[in-house]
């Protein structure tokens, strides 16, 4: 288990002062959020324990260091702090998310699938918020209602290509695989959509489909280390050889 390191290296104008200030508080919510975003944990966290502990309830502070437990593998200390800033803040979007996204990790699918929906609902024009929702549903079986959502995620963030992947798995899922790979080519390199519908066909039992999908990503980049894994994966499924042009260079 990860252990939080780090804590000790506070702001040193924190370190003067028993309660943070109101400006100094704003500034580290802002730089907890930023380091956050960056990945830096342990900075995160030592910006933003101070204000959890001068306002034990202060929900938007509460989730920010709920998520900096749950990256750092401890999820105990994330739910209670996320589960409390959801008791004290019903409305907190981020909180339902963030919320959600653990209790997916753990096991919880159905009162993570209710947190994804309140926080769609509650700020029903963030992309972060649908997508999340889109793939709840995708990955509870439920690909024909995950549509509509990601599609609407898509409004606001006609770029993302994690979005436009979920869609093209979500169309697949229902049979779509014209609608899916459309989503793909949009989403990323030509490789990458070949190998991606690839492994939407071999979720549906399509292996042989896939086996030559995986193929083609292969020869558009052959540097592709999961368009390989996956058609060798697949050959042995199949009993069969990988391609003499694709075969690695030492068995040639």
């Amino acid at each position: 288990m990860k252990r939080l390191r780090g804590i000790a290296f506070l702001v040193p104008l924190l370190a003067s002062c028993a309660t943070p200030q109101p400006q100094v508080e704003t500034a580290q919510r802002a730089m907890a959020r930023e380091l956050i975003a960056r990945g830096d944990y342990a900075r995160a966290f030592a910006a933003i324990d101070p204000v959890c502990r001068a306002h034990p309830r202060d929900a938007e502070a509460l989730a920010l260091r709920g998520v900096i437990y749950r990256e750092q593998g401890l999820p105990g200390e994330a739910r209670a702090d996320l589960e409390e800033a959801v008791r004290i803040a019903p409305k907190h979007a981020a909180a339902h998310s963030a919320l959600a996204v653990l209790q997916d990790t753990s096991g919880d699918r159905e009162q993570a699938l209710e947190h994804h929906q309140t926080a769609a609902t509650l700020e029903p024009t963030n992309p972060s918020y649908l997508n999340n929702l889109g793939f709840a549903l995708f990955a509870r079986g439920r690909a024909r209602e995950s549509i509509p959502v990601l599609r609407e995620a898509l409004r606001s963030a006609p770029a993302d290509a994690r979005i436009r992947n979920n869609l093209g798995f979500s169309y697949a899922a229902t049979g779509d695989f014209v609608s899916a790979a459309e989503q793909f080519a949009r989403a990323g390199s030509a490789s990458q959509a070949r190998n991606n519908l690839g492994y939407a066909y071999e979720r549906r039992g399509n292996a042989g489909q896939a086996f030559d999908l995986y193929a083609e990503a292969l020869r558009l980049d052959p540097g592709a280390p999961a368009a390989r894994l996956n058609l060798e994966r697949v050959a042995r499924q199949l009993h069969r050889e990988v391609p003499a042009d694709l075969a690695p260079t030492a068995q040639r």
